[in-house]
């Protein structure tokens, strides 16, 4: 997690939000273009689809749109972009933990209990003359 200044309320949950917008979705692109710089999707045909078959293009761009894939073809992806061992960790880190976070969400919706704090309301009542 980033170093944060602590004591200070605002600080921490701007550091908070940069550190839980580390994706998957942006993890999963970001390695496909540290390990193939410069290329697209489509034009690594002959280095994936041995490894994810014809519509390889199809899959890749659905999960660097959001969508969370297997915890097989994320094997498959550590084979198809050659990951080393903390590049791999650290990618299935994300994926669980995004995983996680949407079950944690969906979970929530659907027994409708908040997560959120609710604020307490106090209503004046006004005192009876005797």
């Amino acid at each position: 997690m980033p170093t944060c200044v602590s004591g200070v309320a605002f600080v921490v949950y701007i550091c908070y939000n940069i550190y839980m917008n580390e994706k998957f979705k942006n993890k999963i692109r970001t390695l496909r273009e540290a390990h193939f710089p410069g290329r697209s999707i489509r034009s690594l045909d002959k280095e994936l689809v041995s490894y994810f078959g014809k519509n390889f293009f199809a899959y890749i761009s659905k999960i660097e749109a959001g969508v969370l894939p297997s915890i097989e073809f994320i094997k498959k992806i550590k084979s198809a972009y050659s990951l080393t061992t903390k590049e791999y960790e650290d990618l299935v880190e994300s994926y669980f933990k995004e995983r996680f976070e949407n079950e944690i969400v969906s979970e929530t919706e659907r027994s409708g209990v908040s997560i959120e704090p609710q604020p307490l309301v106090f209503r004046k009542i006004n005192k009876k003359k005797k």
